[in-house]
Formats: C-alpha cells, structure tokens, sequence
C-alpha cells in the first residue's frame, strides 16, 4: 500500500478493532516468486492494521496462496476450505491480484472468517500506461520542451521512482509499461559495430526553452546505465508487467556526426546503425516484449521505393528484430506498427517477409480520452483493415486535455472501457504526449511538493486500472478505496464531487473538439499561437456523434435545432460546478494535505467549468449578432464575457495560489493563469466590436474518415 493509504487504514482500522482480541496468521506461499511475495508483503500491512500476527511458522489460521493451473492467466479465486483460508491464482500474477484484493478487505476492518469467496478474471487481458520517457537532453522523448520533462530527466535514473510506480501499476493492475523516445540506444546500449555512440552520465538543458547548453544530473557510465534498466525490467517482470518500447522514425539524437552516421533516410550508415541497435537493445534487454514503430514523425515523404517510410521500418526495425532473435532464439518480442501517418495495406506489404508477431495501433481517442465514453474514430477509420488484414490491434487512449488537476469518474472510465472492441484489440495503453508523469514539480503546498505524480493521481490510475480489469465494479468499491485514502471524509459527498470534475472535461470537449494534442489546452484556453478567444470558439467544429451543434451552426439555425446547443451545454458545465464547489465547501479535509489539495483542484475545476459555460454562451450571443445585427444580442454577449473574466480571475486565484506556472510542450505555452486574463477581457471587446457580416464560420467537421491522404 501507498504511505498514505496505510496511514490512513491503520488510523481507521485501529479503532475499529481495538478490542479485537489478538490472533495469528500462518501464510503460506511460494517465496521463490517475487510476485507472490509482494502480494503477501501487503497481507502482512494489511494484518498490522488489526494487531494481527502474521507467521510463517505453524500455528492460527492458515492462509494458503497457489498458482491453479484451472484458472487462467491473472484470474482469482478465494474462498475458506476445511480450516484454511485459500487463494489461488491462474498464474504468479493471478495470486498476486488475489492477495491484493484480499489484503484490501482485509484493511478495510474485515477478519478472515467475515471475508465473502470471490474470484476475479480481467475483462481486457493487456492493460497499460503510456509513458513519454525524457532519458536525457541529448536522447529526448517526444517534445521535451516543457518543464515537466526537464524536470524529470534525474527522476527517470531514481530507482525509488520505478519501485514505486511498478507497484502502484502491480496494484492498480495495469501489465504493460509502453516507453517512448525518439532514439533511446545512445542512453541504454552499447553497439560494438559503432563504439563511439554510446553516452556516458546524464544531462538535461540549462534553459526548457533552448537545447543550446545542457548541464549533468547524474554521472553514470553506459555500464551501470545497462545495469541500471536491466533491473527496472527485471522488476516490472517481477510485477507482472510487460515492457514495451516504442520510437518514432528516422531519428538518430545524439549519434549524429559519429562513425559516419548522419540523419537521412536513404543514407545506408544510419539504416545500418538502427538496425544494429535494435538488435542490441533486443540482446540487451530480453524482458522487452514488444518494440513500436512510427511512420508519422521526421520523415522524408518524397521517398519511395526501398527507402519510403514503411520500408525504412523494415529495413530496421523489422530486420534489427529478426537479427536478435536469430541469436536469441528464446526472445519473446512482437513489433508493433502504429497506424499514425500510413495505412495497413503499405506496412502489410513492406513487412511481407518480416516474421514473428506483428500487431498495429491506433489512437483510439485521437489526444482526448476525457471527450467521451464511446470515441467514433476506430469503427470509422481502421476497424475494416484490421479485420481485412486480421491484425491485432494496441488502442492508444491518449489525454491531452489536462495534466494539473485531479480527475476521478469511475462510471465514465467504465462505459469508455466497455466500448473498446474487444473482437479486435490486442490491448490498450493510456498516456499522453504533453506530459510526464514523473514527480510533482508545480505545487506550491511544500507538503506535496516532489511526490510522484501516480501518488498525487492515485485515484485516476486506480479507478482506470481497476475499471479495465473489471469494469462491473459497483461504485461501493471506488468509495471504500475512498475510505481508506481519507477516512476523515464523506465518502459518498467526495466521490460524487470528484466524479462532477468528469463532466467539466467531456462538455467542453463535446462542444469544442480539437482531435491533436497541440491544438488546445483545456486547463488554460490556449494553443501555440496563444490565448483561445472566442473568435477560436466559434469557428470550432463539435465532437462528432455527440449530438451536440456547433456554435456557428446554432448561429445560422437561429436556435432552430434538435441537437444540444451551445446553451445546453453551458448549463451542463454550470450544474456539475454547482456539485464541485458544494463539495469543495463541505468535504472534511481534516489536515489532511493530500485531501486539502484534492479539494482545491475540485474548486479549480468549477471556475474552469463556469468560465467555459459564460464564454461558450458569449461567443454564442456574438455569432447570432454577426448573423442578424439584432443588437440585443451584443447585450447578453458582453454580459456574459464579463462573467467570464469575473470566473477566470477566480479560477486563477486559487490555481495560483496552489501551482507554479508551468510551460507546457505540445502547445508550446506556459501555463500562467494570470498572464491570460488580458485574452479574457479581449473576448469583452471582440463582442462590442462585432457587426453584421463578421464571418461565423466552422473550419472543420472533424469528421475525420473523410480524409484519404495516408498523411495524417
């Protein structure tokens, strides 16, 4: 259990069984299988709560745990036999989750004999995260230009931080890690056929904004760097959980300039030298099981022939992955290629001769998994070729939207996880491009500052873990989760606060839907040109399928619509504020630091929510008037931005009394809630100086399905 979760049973569960008379446990157990042994390791927490011993030796009850052949892989069974307690698991994973689970009932105040048989089974086999991987300055991820990246580059050589996200993912039930970079083999392998490649220490930017200068965090030899991941690997084996690693194209980082390599894509060096370390990396680091491949990013799209994307990707990954098993035969790795920027028949025939595994990926929710629970994209775009091609298929569940405050909504996670088509999915991993969920560098409450990000968000890694193992949870289990993180509340008044921050995310979103991550940011109303107006507002296209009318559309329609109008929708967003801030008004926080900070995000989330709910209805207000210069709209148009500025002001008030201000990559613009209330108050003007015939125009329909370029 997390420090805070057993701090917080014990406080309940010593009350609860002060007068418990004492008892002793025998537990039984394979203590050659680290799995076993950590599942066991929270048993042992979880007795402590009761002042129960806990024995190896013979004597009280026995609590017997085995691997069941009858079962299947990641399955449960618990149940009383005779005089012994008895948990077995379809494989050392299985009796892992079973103990887990047991150890949860355990500390929340039940003996043994009041424990109910109950089995388990995952309704997704393969359940991950997604994690942009900032190794180094010179080996980036994906856009590392924002502080959260830069600082977290020493956190990823922190072996502290990986036991304790690999056991927070062990407990939450994800088993896939999916790592991401654009060319990690300077940071992790040596390649004998290129010795001068390999990097020693680690370095990160003097300045986030610039990679002119770079300065060590951490001197480390490429040996003990091998040795250092080799036993990250080896304990995210010991988690039951899979390690993939994915890359984007034709990158060479920091290799660049030596033994001859240069980045270009028909220059037989840098074919050669991928090739090579994809076979080491492989050699390397056997617990890999999969390696991903992007077509989307750095590439030359004029090439054909040998040299054309897909090609490329054959020539070096698909080869560099048959080479290491050629020497290795016992390497169980698959090679995932990503859908991003090609289609299915184009990869098919560049890895004809290609042999092993061969899945594909898709972003499921294109970058807003918080949209909606039932994502149109798959069915319409890559269902038919997975099936034509009868290919497997990796959902890619990305968030984009926000990454400072909490979310929690387990009825929301539950249907999006029950939509995934299963028929047709090898697995999903959820993560995002813009972020890294490393530590916590951007609260100001010294109490929490540096906790790791999983700690801070544990509610949301929990409920979508959960959700994805068994998405039939009834909502008494989330609240009892509740209960032994902050026994000090009302159960039942946080988590359906917490489950209104659900509904800010999706109504937004609903309205005004930007499929690609650098093309708005929810928690601040920007993109990369800056602040959102409401210029931006009404030219923006709804999510499809959701019933929901555009702006410009109502405007042209006059209200004349079967749809949900921008108005519905603002008064969507308006009634789940009303639920945060009464929550966030009358939850018993206690002292409790992790709680206060919930809280405050709850009260954020409603100003967010009530500053989109006054923009949305003003921008509304100013189309009609653009269409009909009837200046009674004018009118209710200023006076609803004005009620904007006033939300945004205290949205910004207590975000910036609780976080720094924090560059952000993807949108390329730092979130700093005061510098953009000037772009609140603009909005103001832009509605007292509209006239008839100003243009009202939606720019898109995001109906993606409609575009037949393979380059998007």
């Amino acid at each position: 259990m997390p420090r805070q979760l057993l701090f917080a049973a014990l406080l309940t569960l010593t009350y609860l069984c002060g007068n418990c008379q004492q008892k002793l446990v025998n537990i039984q157990y394979d203590k050659t299988v680290p799995a076993e042994v950590f599942g066991v390791e929270q048993i042992k927490k979880a007795f402590l709560t009761h002042k129960i011993k806990v024995t190896e030796k013979p004597g009280g009850l026995i609590l017997k745990a085995s691997i069941d052949p009858a079962l299947s892989k990641q399955a449960y069974a618990f149940k009383k036999e005779s005089n012994k307690y008895i948990l077995r698991g379809g494989d050392a994973t299985g009796v892992m989750y079973g103990l887990t689970e047991l150890a949860e009932q355990i500390a929340l105040g039940k003996d043994l004999s009041q424990i109910a048989p109950f089995t388990g089974e995952p309704y997704i086999e393969k359940r991950g995260l997604k994690f942009n991987i900032p190794l180094d300055a010179r080996t980036p991820s994906y856009a590392d230009s924002g502080f959260a990246a830069q600082h977290n580059i020493a956190t990823m050589w922190d072996f502290n931080f990986w036991r304790s996200f690999l056991d927070n993912m062990a407990r939450y039930r994800y088993n896939v890690l999916s790592l991401w970079n654009l060319h990690q083999f300077p940071s992790m392998v040596k390649v004998p056929e290129y010795p001068d490649v390999a990097l020693n220490d680690v370095y990160v930017r003097d300045d986030v904004h610039s990679g002119a200068k770079l300065h060590i965090v951490k001197k480390i030899s490429i040996d003990e760097k091998i040795a250092y991941w080799q036993k990250v690997f080896k304990y995210a084996k010991d988690r039951g959980i899979d390690i993939q690693w994915y890359n984007w194209s034709v990158f060479v980082s920091a290799a660049e300039g030596k033994d001859g390599i240069k980045w270009a894509q028909d220059d037989p060096v840098a074919i050669d030298y991928t090739r090579k370390s994809v076979k080491q990396f492989l050699l390397t680091y056997p617990d890999v099981k999969a390696m991903g491949v992007t077509a989307g990013e750095h590439l030359d799209a004029k090439q054909t022939g040998q040299y054309s994307i897909e090609n490329w990707l054959a020539l070096t990954y698909g080869k560099g992955i048959m080479d290491a098993k050629a020497v290795n035969p016992k390497l169980d790795v698959s090679l995932i290629f990503r859908q991003h920027y090609t289609k299915l028949d184009i990869i098919k025939a560049a890895f004809k001769d290609y042999t092993g595994p061969f899945e594909t990926e898709f972003k499921y929710a294109r970058a807003r998994m918080y949209a909606t629970v039932n994502p149109p994209w798959f069915d319409s775009i890559y269902r038919a070729d997975v099936v034509k091609y009868n290919v497997k298929c990796w959902q890619n569940i990305r968030n984009d939207d926000f990454f400072i405050y909490r979310w929690g909504d387990p009825i929301y996670a539950a249907q999006f996880i029950k939509n995934i088509p299963l028929d047709v999915t090898a697995g999903f991993v959820m993560g995002d491009d813009g972020y890294v969920y490393g530590k916590d560098f951007a609260s100001k409450n010294s109490t929490v500052y540096g906790e790791y990000e999983i700690d801070k968000n544990w509610y949301n890694f929990m409920i979508w873990g959960r959700a994805a193992y068994n998405p039939y949870l009834p909502e008494s289990f989330y609240k009892e989760q509740l209960r032994l993180h902050f026994p000090e509340a009302d159960v039942n008044d946080l988590y359906a606060t917490w489950r209104a921050t659900s509904s800010i995310v999706s109504w937004i979103d609903k309205l005004c839907f930007k499929p690609n991550d650098y093309e708005f940011d929810l928690e601040g109303c920007f993109t990369k040109k800056g602040f959102f107006d409401i210029n931006d507002i009404i030219s923006s296209a709804p999510l499809p399928g959701q019933n929901v009318i555009s702006i410009a559309d109502y405007a042209k329609q006059q209200g004349k619509t079967d749809q949900l109008s921008p108005f519905d929708v603002a008064g969507k967003l308006d009634a789940a504020a009303a639920i945060l801030l009464k929550g966030s008004n009358t939850i018993n926080t206690d002292n409790n630091a992790d709680l206060i900070e919930t809280v405050s995000d709850f009260k954020a989330w409603a100003y967010l929510g009530k500053y989109y709910a006054a923009k949305f209805r003003g921008a509304t207000w100013t189309a009609m008037l653009r269409n009909t210069g009837n200046e009674a709209y004018r009118e209710k148009a200023i006076a609803a931005l004005t009620d904007a500025v006033a939300e945004w002001k205290n949205y910004a008030a207590i975000s910036t009394q609780k976080y720094r201000p924090q560059l952000f990559s993807r949108t390329g613009n730092t979130l700093d809630w005061n510098a953009f209330i000037p772009g609140t108050e603009k909005d103001i003007e832009i509605a007292r100086n509209a006239k008839m015939g100003d243009p009202v125009k939606q720019k898109t329909d995001n109906k993606l399905w409609k575009i037949t370029s393979k380059y998007y």
